[in-house]
C-alpha cells in the first residue's frame, strides 16, 4: 500500500523500489549431494553392464584376469583423467566463456570428496551448458576407445568411472533446462550448483566482459 502524500494521492515511489529489489535478486540453484551419489553409481553400474553386453555383437572379449600391472594402470589412469576432466572444464570457460585465465580456480572439497574446477566470472546460459558437460562430451569417447584397445576389468572400470564422475555435471545441466538462454549463470564458489543472477547484474557482467 503507497504512502499517501499532500495532494490526497498515493506515492508509488516504495512500490518501486520493492521492484527494484525483486530485480536485484540472486536465485541459488544447488545440486543435492545424495542425488549426485546415487546417480553416479547409477551410472557406474549402467555403463559397465552395457558394455558388458557389448562385447557380444561388437566381436571383443573382455580379459576377466587383473593382474599385478592392471591395477597401476586403473591407479595411473584415474589420477589422469581427474586432471583431465578439471582441465576440460578449464578450456570450456576459455573458449566459450571468453574468460581470463585468473578467473579459473582448482580445488578439492573435503565435505563433497570432490575436485573441481571453479569459474568466478557469469557465463550465459548455452555457455555454462558447454561447460559443465564438456569433460563428458570428451571423456566419454577417449574411455571407450582405451576399452576397446585393451579389454579387461581395468579398462572395464575405468570407462565405468570416468562416466560415473560426471554424474555432478549432468545435474548441473539438467538444473539448466528451465532457465532461458539470455540469462547469466555466475559458478556456485562452495558448493554444487550455481547462481542465477538477475537483469542488472546480468547487464553490468555483460558490459564488464565487453
Amino acid at each position: 500500500m503507497g504512502v499517501k502524500d499532500k495532494s490526497g494521492g498515493s506515492d508509488p515511489r516504495p512500490q518501486r523500489e520493492s521492484n527494484h529489489d525483486k530485480d536485484r535478486e540472486i536465485l541459488e540453484v544447488r545440486v543435492n549431494t545424495i542425488s549426485m551419489n546415487l546417480l553416479s553409481l547409477l551410472m557406474f553400474f549402467f555403463v559397465a553392464n552395457i558394455a558388458i553386453v557389448a562385447q557380444f555383437p561388437f566381436s571383443f572379449e573382455i580379459e576377466v584376469r587383473f593382474p599385478g600391472i592392471d591395477s597401476w594402470k586403473l591407479l595411473g589412469s584415474l589420477i589422469l583423467i581427474i586432471i583431465f576432466h578439471e582441465a576440460l572444464h578449464a578450456v570450456a570457460a576459455l573458449l566459450w566463456g571468453r574468460v581470463l585465465w585468473s578467473s579459473i580456480h582448482f580445488g578439492f572439497k573435503w565435505r563433497q570428496l570432490i575436485f573441481y574446477c571453479h569459474c568466478d566470472k557469469p557465463l550465459k546460459v548455452n555457455t555454462y551448458r558447454i561447460f559443465v558437460l564438456f569433460p563428458l562430451i570428451v571423456t566419454t569417447p577417449a574411455a571407450g576407445l582405451i576399452l576397446w584397445l585393451d579389454p579387461s576389468i581395468w579398462s572395464l572400470l575405468f570407462f565405468s568411472v570416468t562416466i560415473a564422475s560426471c554424474a555432478g555435471d549432468v545435474l548441473l545441466f539438467v538444473k539448466t533446462r528451465q532457465i532461458e538462454n539470455d540469462k547469466w549463470i555466475q559458478d556456485h564458489d562452495s558448493e554444487p550448483g550455481f547462481y542465477i543472477l538477475p537483469e542488472a547484474i546480468a547487464t553490468s557482467s555483460e558490459e564488464h566482459q565487453r
